[in-house]
């Protein structure tokens, strides 16, 4: 249990926790946004629409945060296009990309909705592809960025 989740009100001024191993080398996240290497998710997904990918070096495990040569991950933005009480769909196609479920975040604006679980269905499927912990009040419109390893193009989530 992190303290925004506690408190969804202080998602206004720090950023919920953010696992940076599992994100591309050199992210940061912002209150709505990550950033890769300096370039926001959110502003990329604006110009190219979605689903998008942001593909840059993956994290050798326990180096702290020392980018790889060979390794890449993969940020995938999306945006939901149903929301039910429990369930989510995204316009991105994401079944076998192992996506870091755990890792997803609203992009775009701040949320002061306490967490809840959400069933994950893709664009293309009907069966659920994963559990993810968003702000209860995600709706339609909403945006979501979430890493996935390896290398994948925007051709795997359309």
């Amino acid at each position: 249990m992190t303290l925004t989740a506690l408190l969804p009100t202080l998602r206004s001024s720090i950023p919920a926790p953010f696992d940076a191993a599992l994100w591309p080398a050199g992210s940061t996240p912002t209150l709505d946004d990550v950033t890769v290497r300096a370039v926001s998710v959110g502003r990329f997904a604006d110009i190219c629409g979605t689903p998008c990918v942001c593909t840059g070096p993956a994290v050798i495990p326990a180096s702290g945060g020392v980018a790889s040569a060979t390794l890449s991950t993969t940020v995938v933005i999306a945006t939901v296009t149903d929301a039910t009480l429990d369930t989510l769909r995204l316009d991105a196609c994401v079944t076998g990309l192992e996506a870091v479920w755990r890792e997803a975040r609203l992009i775009g604006r701040v949320s002061r909705a306490y967490d809840e679980p959400f069933t994950v269905v893709d664009a293309h499927g009907e069966e659920p592809c994963g559990t993810v912990v968003l702000p209860g009040d995600v709706c339609v419109g909403d945006r979501i960025a979430f890493p996935c390893p390896g290398c994948h193009t925007v051709g795997e989530v359309r």
